[in-house]
């Protein structure tokens, strides 16, 4: 759907009428619209919700940061609008003009590009390590899911809320509880830098085999390093095969970048934690009025099943994990 603004956003960027806007496949927290003119390619972000911009204003000053760490793959680039800002309220709605970055998605399996994804993370988070002396204060995450949104500060309440039965609600409770009390530790002991918090195969752009670009910087900021890692693995548990592509994606990763082995070690909690972060951070939208019910149950399943999982499956991980760094180092 094309928000009705757009135009009027669009003539804030002198973009030349007219103008092509299409909507992008996949699903998008804020309402994104491809746009082609004269001018060329863009991509039109508008914002939901935003009181302060002060997280967007640090994802373009990391966006430009990262502009000049000759990476070999493009990120997002925010355009100055009319008046010299590249973030502007139009019609109400904060908005945001980038240029489009040329490639598709990776598929939902992940495709034969995985490999060079997961390099491109690891050489993203590489380069974000090195970023010094920002403007903007950057956000931090310290692990408390009573943390992760402005509008959730409780588990009892937001498990009420998930659209579960009573039995599975109780399971979750005891999922997130445990969870909590396991990052606590965690945090205080793992490195923590800049890191860009929301790998996916639909932020992760491939043309002819290379990756061409790296999006999505909105959730970037201080978290656990190997936070970023644990975000790609979260892909793969409900997938066939699930070791075995953590594996691939682990190896790869870690060819280029390799965590310490504490870090390796937590990996199957950092799982847990992300499932967790996921489901509060629904959980916020639903009770700001951007979500409903439909959308939080899937993530307080996802909670579920990926503690299973990990119950199962998260020692052998971490033994294959402690091999992908010796294979490095």
């Amino acid at each position: 759907m094309i928000p009705p603004e757009a135009d009027d956003v669009l003539d804030a960027w002198r973009l030349p009428r007219p103008r092509a806007l299409v909507p992008p496949e996949g699903g998008y927290q804020n309402a994104t619209v491809l746009v082609s003119c004269v001018a060329g390619e863009f991509v039109l972000r508008l914002y939901t919700n935003v009181a302060d911009p002060g997280h967007q204003r640090f994802e373009h000053e990391l966006l430009r940061k990262l502009a000049a760490a000759e990476l070999p793959f493009a990120v997002p680039r925010p355009l100055p609008s009319d008046d010299g800002d590249t973030l502007r309220v139009v019609a109400g709605r904060l908005a945001a003009l980038f240029v489009r970055i040329p490639g598709d998605p990776l598929p939902k399996d992940g495709g034969p590009a995985l490999r060079q994804a997961a390099a491109a993370m690891a050489r993203l988070d590489v380069a974000l390590e090195r970023l010094v002396g920002f403007q903007t204060r950057p956000p931090a995450f310290d692990g408390d899911l009573r943390h992760v949104h402005a509008l959730v500060d409780d588990f009892e309440d937001a498990v009420s809320e998930s659209g579960l039965d009573p039995e599975r609600r109780i399971e979750l409770r005891a999922v997130l509880e445990n969870t909590a009390e396991l990052a606590a530790p965690l945090y205080a002991s793992l490195p923590q830098q800049i890191t860009h918090g929301d790998f996916a195969f639909g932020n992760t752009l491939v043309q002819d085999g290379a990756v061409t670009g790296l999006l999505d910087f909105e959730h970037s900021g201080f978290d656990v390093r190997a936070m970023d890692l644990a975000v790609g693995l979260y892909r793969f548990p409900a997938h066939e095969d699930a070791l075995g592509q953590c594996e691939l994606f682990g190896q790869a990763y870690s060819s280029v970048l390799a965590l310490d082995p504490a870090e390796v070690l937590a990996l199957p909690a950092l799982l847990n934690l992300r499932a967790g972060v996921s489901f509060a951070h629904w959980i916020g939208r639903m009770r700001a009025g951007l979500a409903d019910i439909g959308e939080v149950r899937p993530r307080a399943r996802r909670a579920l099943f990926t503690a299973k999982w990990v119950a199962e499956n998260g020692e052998e991980l971490a033994r294959r994990g402690l091999g992908w760094i010796g294979e490095r180092v």
